[in-house]
């Protein structure tokens, strides 16, 4: 890292590489003003890299209605990958508060690297335009602005916590709000299942928005998130973010081959209050036949999916995923049909964030009693 000028006794701007540039600011300043780059408009989120011990025994407190909230992501478990899926999206800015024990040159690697350690495979660095490095005179800062440990200041304890990442747009626009309806109109348990569920993020957020639902409206009903995935790494993932995110008690992660669709009829029949299965970024055509036309799922019951698809009229154009992988426009319309008791409630076109590629948002429900061998 290299000092190209300074605004103030404390407050630097230092460039980390050709095309990265970041400030060393105090807490206060942090709080107090946005980063003086152009980009950047609104105070930043905060992610606190201290230890959990720290973190337990003296928290940064955050405000209430605050919109750039503190996030306690300690640097070690950054570092193993048990909470990496917990930092924001790549096209976001933030602050990092850096521990007094922890080496710059690690944070550098870390956080700025253009290059994957392990695949050697070029990477977008995270967009950290903030540094504060822990100290007495920030502790005092923190003192002052009201966000330390014995602050007076009214603070936002309730839940969910504070999160830097978002999950799917469908999720969290379409489905999420779907499903508290259901769960406030109906009785008995609720089962929802993620299809392909990777990282375990939209799980987590389903998760935690029921079971903020049912605690605020203090409902008898049961809540089981569940994802399934072939890969083992997805419970690696996936387990630490839950009991991170206070949800490890209505969720669950199942190891199932998504092609043995006999394994997934057993679970169809043992999951009782079984109301939704979706799919994110994940495409199994026998999967989805089965889904609509064989699987003895229950009136009511919601399939959603958010997955890359052709526009009318429209040529494939990315080199990812490639075009078999990708739906046509009108093909879960004709899987999704009303000759086997499905209605479609949402179907949209929209871009994804990374690259502009056109995505579908769907949503069908189950209609009537009926199945169809």
């Amino acid at each position: 890292m290299q000092t190209e000028d300074s605004t103030s006794v404390s407050r630097k701007r230092i460039k980390i590489s050709n095309i990265a540039c970041c400030e060393i600011v105090t807490l206060e300043q942090w709080h107090d003003s946005s980063a003086e780059s152009d980009e950047v408009v609104n105070r930043l989120p905060l992610v606190d890299l201290r230890t959990e011990e720290e973190y337990s025994r003296k928290p940064l407190k955050c405000p209430l209605n605050e919109n750039a909230p503190i996030v306690s992501l300690p640097f070690d478990q950054l570092i193993s990958g048990d909470r990496s899926c917990e930092l924001p999206p790549r096209n976001v800015h933030f602050a990092i508060l850096i521990p007094a024990n922890v080496n710059v040159e690690d944070i550098e690697r870390f956080f700025f690297a253009t290059e994957s350690s392990s695949t050697l495979q070029s990477r977008k660095p995270w967009l950290v335009r903030q540094m504060i490095f822990e100290s007495r005179e920030m502790w005092q800062h923190a003192k002052e602005i009201g966000i330390d440990p014995n602050s007076d200041e009214d603070v936002e304890h309730s839940f969910p916590l504070p999160r830097l990442w978002k999950p799917d747009e469908m999720v969290e626009n379409i489905l999420g709000p779907m499903l508290i309806e259901k769960f406030d109109r109906g009785q008995g348990s609720f089962v929802v299942w993620d299809l392909g569920s990777g990282a375990g993020r939209d799980v987590s957020f389903l998760a935690e928005q029921l079971k903020a639902n049912k605690l605020k409206n203090n409902s008898p009903r049961s809540i089981q998130v569940v994802g399934f995935d072939c890969h083992k790494g997805s419970a690696r993932r996936s387990l630490p973010l839950w009991k991170n995110r206070m949800v490890d008690d209505v969720t669950q992660s199942r190891l199932v081959n998504l092609k043995k669709l006999e394994v997934l009829e057993k679970d169809v029949h043992s999951d009782k209050g079984l109301i939704c299965l979706y799919a994110v970024r994940f495409l199994n055509r026998t999967l989805l036949n089965w889904i609509a036309k064989k699987a003895k799922l229950m009136s009511g019951c919601i399939f959603a999916m958010s997955h890359f698809c052709k526009e009318n009229g429209q040529e494939w154009t990315w080199d990812h995923p490639k075009e078999n992988n990708v739906l046509s426009r009108e093909e879960l319309n004709s899987i999704f049909c009303s000759d086997y008791g499905w209605k479609i409630i949402h179907d949209d076109i929209c871009l994804d964030g990374d690259h502009g590629r056109p995505m579908v948002h769907f949503c069908a429900e189950k209609r009537d009693l009926m199945r169809n061998e």
